[in-house]
């Protein structure tokens, strides 16, 4: 199993707008990276994929993607030959793409969901929306009644967490921090936060997604 950020699932609207990359690949040949004193074992695999559509960003026609064969993995089978549709960002430390094991990533014809979505992102424009959920330190018993502010370049905008401990805040583009509050208590942002709520950038008709967790 993958190590997941929080909160689950990824929305198909933040990892869009976090990934430098979405594109639409087939893949062509598999290479296992393994230590000269163990070759059998796989600490990785390389993806060379070719570009069959851009979605967003800018990548070469032929472009490689790095995976760990570790807890972050994906859960989906790689298969030379059939198509992806990736949510991806660069890794400098592999100088290589990669993706998020327990993101939107997966085999193109598992995607219409997704494609449908992205669809309905593109003919967006104007403000986004910060979704978050605010929850204990495990991440199993949320925190309802949480007051919730967004502060930026565009001004100061409220919510108030749900039964569920989630919120959304609607917000012109700009960048924001955003702070949870709830009289005796203390929020601070989550270890797997997908986004850092302390410095956000919302892009028109964009998303982002953050969790905070109860001290």
């Amino acid at each position: 199993m993958g190590v997941c950020n929080v909160p689950s699932p990824r929305l198909v609207c933040a990892e869009y707008f976090a990934s430098k990359v979405v594109v639409e690949a087939t893949l062509v040949k598999v290479r296992s990276v393994s230590p000269k004193e163990n070759p059998e074992y796989a600490l990785a695999h390389v993806y060379t994929l070719r570009v069959n559509r851009l979605i967003r960003g800018h990548v070469t026609e032929v472009f490689q993607v790095y995976e760990g064969n570790d807890s972050g993995r994906a859960d989906f089978d790689w298969k030379t030959g059939r198509k992806y549709l990736l949510f991806l960002f660069y890794s400098a430390a592999e100088k290589s793409w990669a993706l998020d094991g327990c993101g939107n990533s997966g085999p193109f014809d598992h995607a219409k969901s997704v494609l449908e979505q992205i669809d309905a992102i593109q003919k967006q424009n104007g403000d986004g929306i910060i979704h978050g959920v605010v929850s204990d330190q495990t991440y199993a018993a949320p925190f309802p009644d949480v007051h919730v502010e967004a502060r930026g370049t565009q001004g100061l905008y409220k919510a108030t967490t749900n039964s569920k401990g989630e919120f959304e805040i609607k917000v012109p583009p700009g960048r924001y921090t955003v702070r949870a509050a709830k009289t005796g208590r203390s929020f601070y942002t989550a270890e797997f936060s997908y986004e850092n709520p302390e410095h956000l950038e919302i892009e028109p008709g964009g998303c982002v997604q953050v969790q905070f967790v109860a001290r």
